[in-house]
């Protein structure tokens, strides 16, 4: 009798398993070289390019190579008091072809303050006035290196800022592959 009830549990754990994979398929975004960059599935939040659009939102389904996303028509609304307060006004579903995504925006790194430059682009700049104004307050000279050393830090902040890439270009070293799961 322990036998029977042992192989009817796990004949219905592996019914309901595979009625929970059925029908969440994936998309996979792939670098040049073929390896795994992410990985996106159902319930995830995706922020992307579409002929010329961005696009961002939860995504509902991932079936035959379009993806669904939810969005959120959020508006200002009035109160009875006549302050204005943000609303959402209706969602729908969007359907999108995988094939016209152009980039998929990078989630934001470990402190990504620091490695999008923009710390030194305010310790520069912040330190170019705070030198300035002692100056004057000092009624001494402004120093010329200090001032080189602290706009050299700030344009180097820019330049990080400029050059970090935030988006995975979709054909540009990267790849997205829809991936069935029946």
């Amino acid at each position: 009798m322990g036998r029977w009830l042992i192989c009817v549990l796990v004949f219905f754990i592996m019914a309901d398993l595979r009625a929970q994979v059925k029908g969440h398929d994936m998309l996979v975004l792939q670098n040049s070289k073929g390896m795994r960059v992410k990985t996106y599935f159902k319930g995830q939040s995706i922020e992307m390019g579409v002929s010329g659009h961005n696009v961002s939102g939860i995504i509902r389904k991932i079936q035959d190579d379009s993806i669904f996303i939810q969005y959120y028509d959020i508006r200002q609304a009035y109160t009875m008091w006549g302050t204005q307060i943000m609303d959402t006004v209706t969602s729908f579903l969007i359907p999108f072809a995988v094939i016209d995504i152009n980039w998929i925006r990078k989630p934001p790194g470990k402190f990504e303050f620091v490695r999008n430059g923009v710390l030194l682009m305010i310790g520069g700049g912040l330190y170019m006035f705070l030198h300035i104004v002692n100056a004057a307050y000092l009624k001494q000279p402004v120093i010329g290196s200090t001032i080189a050393i602290s706009g050299g830090i700030a344009a180097a902040g820019l330049v990080m800022n400029k050059l970090r890439k935030r988006k995975y270009e979709i054909g540009h070293g990267y790849t997205i592959k829809y991936v069935p799961m029946n």
